[in-house]
């Protein structure tokens, strides 16, 4: 079972690679002024503050107790991430104008394409919850949408979140796919993280899940996820088979966590795990070059899209 496509064939066509190096060429033309306008507004506004920091923590010193010192400090420490990036939103956004006309021409190849940063996807409200992966909230970044192969989906690189503060976890972090698979399963059927001992005494003191555990046989699959179900009889043949078999091949391709996978009905939650961002591009002091830059964006692409036509076929 492999997930291997023709990377090439998917590559730009000639009218958008000659649009593509046109958006790239008018990027880096410009990209030296942002980057001259960038070091004077962080020269100016970050290091005005930093003075102004530095005399504020005097007064706070000799003039104020010292138990307010550090309050003081905190504060002056926040506010400094506050004009950090408020000194480099220009570039940012001169950065962010560059995806939004640059990525859409670069997935040319998936039908009806459509990019957007920052956006919530519909689908996070619908995904299975805390028996699939526990969230109190979730942040998000670059979101695709579109059709492949006769498969219209959405992808959305997605960071899931419980607690705050000190008690702050991440619980996922990389890209969830939402697909309609062609086979409708009858319920519902969760391939998530095994727990460890830990949060398995916390989740059954808590009253446990209500989902019936199937075990697939594979050990190695066993070891790292605990599949459950609301139907039993259809769920067992699936996880024993298909299931299983692709998600040995998954944990080879992605190596970051494990791969989990939600059936709900023709509803696909397929969520894999990534320390880095795949849309990403370099520093605005950095020029683009498509080999370096851009090409990587398209391979990472065609895998993840392999990958969902690979869980398209479990059945």
């Amino acid at each position: 079972m492999s997930a291997v496509v023709d990377e090439a064939a998917l590559m730009p066509k000639d009218a958008a690679l000659e649009n593509l190096h046109a958006a790239v060429t008018a990027y880096n033309a410009s990209r030296g002024s942002v980057t001259g306008d960038m070091y004077v507004r962080v020269a100016l506004i970050f290091g005005g503050y930093l003075v102004f920091s530095a005399f504020v923590a005097y007064i706070a010193w000799v003039e104020i107790a010292n138990d307010i010192v550090g309050i003081v400090l905190g504060l002056l420490f926040v506010g400094g991430g506050f004009v950090w990036r408020f000194a480099l939103a220009p570039a940012k956004q001169f950065q962010q104008s560059l995806r939004d006309r640059m990525l859409p021409l670069v997935f040319g190849f998936v039908d009806n394409v459509q990019y957007v940063n920052g956006a919530e996807p519909r689908f996070i409200h619908t995904m299975p919850g805390k028996d699939l992966v526990p969230r109190d909230r979730n942040e998000h970044g670059d979101m695709i949408a579109g059709r492949h192969d006769g498969l219209a989906f959405t992808l959305s690189e997605t960071e899931l979140i419980t607690g705050s503060g000190k008690s702050r976890q991440t619980t996922f972090k990389g890209v969830i796919f939402h697909f309609e698979r062609e086979q409708e399963f009858p319920g519902q059927l969760l391939a998530a993280r095994r727990p460890n001992a830990v949060h398995r005494f916390m989740r059954d003191l808590f009253g446990g899940s209500s989902l019936a555990l199937v075990i697939s046989g594979n050990p190695e699959v066993d070891s790292s996820h605990e599949f459950r179900t609301n139907r039993l009889d259809a769920a067992t043949p699936i996880v024993q088979g298909t299931l299983a078999k692709a998600l040995d091949y998954l944990a080879t391709e992605w190596r970051d966590d494990v791969v989990r996978i939600a059936l709900d009905g023709r509803d696909c939650y397929l969520l894999v795990p990534a320390k880095k961002n795949f849309f990403e591009l370099p520093p605005v002091d950095t020029p683009i070059d498509f080999d370096r830059h851009l090409r990587p964006m398209i391979r990472d692409l065609v895998m993840l899209l392999a990958t969902a036509q690979l869980v398209n076929r479990i059945g």
